[in-house]
């Protein structure tokens, strides 16, 4: 890691100087860390900056508005299949398609089998270098270096993940950019043959999503005295719901406050009209916020805040058991590592019950949309947190206008007064060593940040 130190001539913090922290490791895409000073070598503020852009929204206007899904869901890796639902799901509200029951059901079931697999990789790959080894060099802080001294609890892991994706891969006919959602619908609806394969897939996880819940416990137990003190979250929280529960495909969005306050319940349109965008000139990221709420928190900890409802009796059991130990609300940074987990478990409990209770037999795949000029709009909860998509179509079915807005823009504004507090608190000049690097690093990482989807 590299620590620039530049003075800060002709700007508003005329006199000071400023540390880049450079890269920001364990997240997806290119990033650095500011940190400026005043003249007196006190913190002034710290700041996440996104160091790519990618502007494939852009590319989607005077495109055939069918072809449109499957270019944004190249936005990332991870969120791809999410990006690439919401995109369906907006041209469907501007056509006014109405989505068949059986088509409906095999989305959610991608869903939560998608936010599953993706929360797997943010733990073996992020969470758990930084838990397990917090105080170690950065040459060992990696998934390799736990595998070296606990090798049982990284290959539960990976059995995990490994089993749900090719859960994923039998459902979406592959694991990589699948092209299984398509305006309207589905490409096609599962066999039976291939639902019960998956339900075998997942039945056998349960032993090892319990020894690695009680792992990532003793872990954040531990490591909340030792290395995670620092300022709580505040600001609001939001997630797409349904009657107040989260839920990946939901019709409403609700926004919480941390301290006191009513939830105030949006639907989709409402979200969009009350955005207030502020672009920076030190990122390529647009941070967002909404109208009297300017600090939000999107993505597990939010959802996990809201609880999940008694259908996944596991997950909400766990859920009431860290209410119980932390307060609400939950308000510290490396719960979010905890949330990972308890989706996990949720998504595991939601999908076993759709395989139980659903049969495909005789479904529709797909209502095709019939296009004029109009426009849709669309929210998705995804792994990180809300999507919004926005489209505006002509008579004949040309994008006129797309818009985008991701997780990562809505908890920019947190993300970075949390880091400004942390740095205040462990930064003490101009050198910066690689624990307080570290430290904050740590702070970032626990929002789970995606640059691509950021700047998508």
């Amino acid at each position: 890691m590299s620590n620039d130190v530049s003075n800060l001539e002709g700007s508003e913090e005329l006199g000071g100087q400023k540390v880049r922290l450079y890269p920001v490791t364990r997240i997806q895409g290119r990033a650095d860390i500011e940190i400026i000073f005043t003249p007196y070598h006190e913190v002034s503020e710290a700041r996440f900056r996104a160091l790519e852009v990618r502007g494939l929204d852009r590319l989607a206007v005077g495109m055939p508005a069918l072809r449109v899904p499957q270019v944004l869901s190249r936005i990332c890796g991870s969120c791809g299949p999410f990006h690439q639902l919401a995109s369906c799901m907006a041209l469907e509200n501007a056509t006014g398609a109405v989505l068949p029951a059986a088509a409906g059901t095999v989305r959610e079931l991608l869903c939560w089998l998608w936010l599953a697999h993706s929360h797997l990789l943010s733990i073996i790959y992020t969470v758990l270098p930084d838990l397990a080894l917090p105080m170690s060099d950065m040459a060992v802080r990696n998934i390799t270096g736990i595998y070296m001294v606990e090798q049982e609890a990284v290959s539960r892991l990976f059995r995990i993940q490994a089993a749900f994706a090719e859960a994923l891969g039998t459902v979406a006919g592959t694991l990589v950019h699948p092209a299984m959602v398509v305006p309207g619908g589905v490409s096609s609806i599962p066999d039976v043959r291939t639902l019960s394969h998956t339900a075998e897939l997942l039945e056998g996880c349960e032993d090892d999503l319990r020894e690695t819940l009680r792992l990532l416990e003793m872990l954040i137990k531990r490591d909340a005295q030792m290395t995670f003190t620092g300022t709580t979250l505040e600001g609001h929280y939001m997630a797409a719901t349904v009657e107040g529960v989260p839920f990946p495909l939901g019709d409403e969005v609700t926004v919480k406050p941390f301290g006191e306050g009513e939830p105030v319940v949006l639907s989709h349109r409402q979200l969009l009209d009350g955005m207030v965008e502020a672009p920076v000139q030190w990122s390529y990221l647009v941070p967002v916020s909404l109208k009297g709420a300017d600090h939000l928190l999107t993505g597990p900890l939010s959802r996990m805040n809201m609880g999940y409802g008694p259908d996944t009796k596991w997950a909400d059991l766990e859920c009431n058991k860290c209410v119980e130990q932390w307060g609400r609300p939950l308000d510290r940074e490396f719960l979010a590592y905890m949330a990972l987990m308890l989706e996990v478990i949720r998504a595991w409990e939601k999908s076993r019950l759709l395989l139980e209770e659903w049969s495909p037999a005789g479904g529709v795949a797909c209502a095709a949309p019939e296009f004029s000029a109009a426009s849709g709009v669309s929210v998705v909860d995804s792994p990180r947190g809300v999507i919004l998509h926005s489209v505006s179509v002509d008579g004949s079915g040309i994008v006129e206008a797309y818009k985008v807005v991701s997780p990562l823009q809505f908890n920019c504004p947190m993300m970075n007064r949390h880091l400004s507090g942390i740095a205040r608190k462990v930064v003490t000049g101009i050198e910066i060593t690689d624990a307080v690097a570290q430290r904050l690093q740590f702070a970032v990482r626990a929002f789970n940040p995606c640059v691509p989807c950021g700047t998508h």
